[in-house]
């Protein structure tokens, strides 16, 4: 039984430490990239380099002209604490997916 415990906390302790943490500091990306290359990829809540990017997809929002990114773990926080809410403009239902475009572009930067 023990043993179990153990073998199901090594498992969560086994995700992947980048969607645990939070996002990237900007100053510090800045340093090897232009403003411009990071403009759109920049973390709604903490305003940061998104870490785990995800996309706020709400249909409150898509007329909106600007990427709605969010780190995943600040979303996280963000929806703990303020349940059925929108980082973006109060509202319920906040809807968002995996930004993997996002996560790509991040991924290759310097």
């Amino acid at each position: 039984m023990e043993e179990e415990k153990s073998k199901d906390n090594a498992k969560l302790n086994s995700k992947s430490i980048t969607e645990q943490q939070t996002c990237f500091d900007k100053s510090w990306i800045l340093q090897l990239n232009q403003k411009e290359d990071i403009h759109d990829i920049i973390c709604l809540i903490c305003k940061q380099v998104a870490n785990n990017p995800m996309e706020i997809d709400c249909s409150q929002h898509e007329n909106m002209d600007e990427s709605l990114i969010v780190g995943g773990n600040c979303l996280k926080q963000f929806l703990n604490q303020n349940p059925h809410s929108c980082p973006v403009e109060p509202h319920d239902n906040c809807s968002y997916s995996q930004g993997r475009m996002a996560k790509r572009y991040i991924n290759e930067l310097d």
